[in-house]
């Protein structure tokens, strides 16, 4: 055994551990908002804090990566922990110490990683907040400096949980407040640019500085110029390639073989960093900018698909519609110059579209949708089950594919109320001669109840994350 897991099955190490009273804990927002910080500071796809026990490695908060913990050798996380400082390697499958641990040979397939060790009050290391990449790549030094103060920011939310730590503050409320009062003063200013800006990522939206008081006048003034700003710049990212489209897997449940892949909008902004698609495309939206963002996306789509030769091995992909598209007379047209250009099959094209986009005006839609389906483009109705959710609108759309949403799939195998709304839903579309997809699936006990159920199909990252043009050609040789 290499000394550093015995330092790591150390038996004091282990009952620090425990004292922490954290193992197998629901997820809280304040180890959240660490992962989320750290993840875009470090413009890494994959973020974790992870406590580690006797034979297990177990994630307390993830950011990007669908396992719960890992129970086999997760030599980077046990590196980190014996260390007293960060961490980093750019590429772990080139390092002998670590090509062999089972997140880098095995998926998620990483190369990058930096981490550095969590540690309580008495000075046991009992985890690690580390990032990652599928990419090989360095860090700054400043935010490997980033990555340090937070790990520090990590070790006192431990401290909160340690059951020494009333002892090594003191008795009095004062030395609580201290410690409580320096975590929040952290997180509201580290959250400062984030917060400002709306940042909803993966369903949690970070506090904001004040944990929920009333916005003031000169935060509403911050936000509103941010926004203008984002508006003003948005056009400019088009035409300086700021924007780029990432692609997320999709899979034939029958077959477990890649069926094809959604393109998902991303923007690196110069100065501003990674902006969420839940914070510009609303403004795209609102704006009309739409009307220039979605053709341009499904140029890029069909032109990377028909590099890589996608239609040729059967691989389908599918661009999102927004409800300003479904009202633009020109759309269908835009479309099919945009296949013939690129002489790229209609039928390997499918296009999204949500039930509220459709009934803010149905007629108008309709319209639409019946000329887009005419140019041979298939129609797919995206987050099924949580808009209106009208049944009479599934039998007069032209649609091949309905994708339910992660609001009912992600309990399915733990309840039978949702696994049976899934079903009828199966059922219904599967009737009307429409194909299913499951999408928001993060576990693989999902996967088998849909596939017992008989969904056609699944999205989410039990399958695969939204990955850069350059990491789905290494995706797909392992796939």
């Amino acid at each position: 055994m290499r000394p550093q897991y015995e330092a790591a099955r150390d038996p004091e190490r282990l009952d620090a551990v425990r004292r922490c009273d954290i193992l197998d804990t629901s997820p809280e927002a304040a180890f959240d908002e660490l992962t989320f910080l750290a993840s875009q500071i470090c413009r890494a796809p994959i973020a974790l804090v992870a406590i580690v026990d006797e034979n297990r490695w177990w994630f307390k908060s993830k950011f990007g990566l669908p396992l719960d913990e890992v129970q086999d050798d997760f030599a980077l996380c046990t590196h980190t922990l014996c260390g007293h400082d960060v961490f980093a390697i750019t590429d772990a499958l080139e390092d002998t110490r670590f090509s062999s641990d089972p997140l880098v040979c095995r998926d998620p397939k990483i190369r990058f990683y930096a981490g550095t060790p969590l540690v309580t009050p008495d000075g046991f290391a009992v985890g690690t907040l580390s990032v990652m990449d599928h990419l090989p790549r360095t860090l700054t030094t400043e935010q490997l400096r980033a990555l340090q103060i937070l790990g520090h920011q990590g070790s006192r939310l431990i401290a909160l949980r340690h059951k020494d730590t009333a002892r090594l503050l003191g008795s009095t409320d004062r030395g609580w407040g201290r410690l409580l009062s320096s975590y929040d003063d952290f997180v509201s200013e580290a959250l400062k640019g984030f917060s400002s800006r709306n940042f909803v990522v993966g369903g949690m939206k970070p506090l904001s500085p004040g944990h929920g008081r009333i916005e003031s006048q000169e935060g509403a003034a911050n936000r509103d110029a941010l926004r203008n700003n984002l508006l003003q710049q948005l056009s400019a990212a088009l035409l300086q390639n700021e924007l780029t489209v990432h692609f997320q897997p999709k899979i034939n449940l029958q077959s477990k073989k890649v069926s094809g892949f959604e393109a998902l909008v991303r923007w690196i902004h110069p100065t501003l960093g990674f902006v969420l698609p839940d914070e510009f495309i609303p403004l795209a939206e609102s704006s009309g900018q739409i009307a220039a963002l979605t053709p341009w996306v499904i140029e890029q789509t069909v032109a990377r698909a028909q590099t890589e030769g996608w239609p040729d091995k059967g691989l389908q992909v599918a661009v999102n519609l927004s409800a300003r598209n479904l009202h633009e007379a020109t759309l269908p047209e835009r479309v099919d110059s945009i296949l013939r250009n690129n002489n790229f099959p209609p039928g390997s094209l499918t296009l999204e579209i949500t039930e509220s986009a459709v009934m803010s005006d149905f007629a108008d839609a309709l319209d639409t949708l019946n000329k887009l389906r005419e140019i041979g483009v298939s129609l797919s109705v995206d987050d099924f089950g949580t808009g209106y959710s009208s049944l009479a609108y599934l039998k007069e759309l032209p649609l091949q594919e309905l994708k339910i949403d992660r609001a009912l799939i992600a309990n399915v195998h733990r309840s039978q109320r949702d696994s049976a709304i899934v079903k009828f839903a199966v059922d219904l579309a599967h009737n009307l001669g429409m194909s299913v997809i499951g999408e928001g699936v993060e576990e693989i006990a999902t996967l088998r109840t849909l596939t017992e159920i008989g969904c056609d199909g699944a999205q989410g990252f039990a399958v695969g994350r939204p990955m850069r043009p350059a990491e789905v050609a290494m995706w797909l040789q392992t796939h």
